[in-house]
């Protein structure tokens, strides 16, 4: 039986790019950024992300110190996806309004109203149904 990473040369196969390439192209000194670009420039089709990649991008920014919104317009550029750039952006708007990025995310994905205990949804755009007595 063939490896999965070798069965399917001879034919395209869609690129789910994790979010170690993304730092690969996002980070001025990544070691792996040559490669990254590389693969950039030789795949066919755009590489697939998911909204997973933004929530883990938005969990590590500040580890490695890019801007937010700028790498999420080039992700987005770059990218294939059916991710709503609505989404994104609005959690992002939310984690500069104090939210962490699971709450951010949560509260971009609720729209309007939101069923919850977590007072944190009290400071921001969004009807919190009260769960809590």
């Amino acid at each position: 039986m063939q490896k999965a990473s070798t069965r399917h040369r001879s034919r395209r196969v869609r690129m789910y790019a994790d979010v170690d390439f993304w730092l690969a192209l996002l980070k001025d000194d990544d070691w792996l950024a040559e490669r990254a670009e590389q693969y950039l420039e030789m795949h066919d089709g755009d590489p697939e992300v998911s909204l997973v990649t933004f929530v883990e991008l938005f969990l590590i920014e500040e580890r490695y110190g890019f801007d937010r919104e700028q790498a999420t317009l080039a992700i987005f550029e770059l990218a294939e996806t059916t991710v709503d750039t609505d989404i994104v952006f609005q959690a992002s708007e939310y984690i500069d309004d104090g939210l962490n990025t699971f709450d951010a995310f949560h509260a971009a994905l609720a729209g309007d109203a939101i069923l919850s205990s977590d007072q944190a949804f009290d400071d921001i755009a969004i009807e919190r149904v009260v769960l809590e007595e």
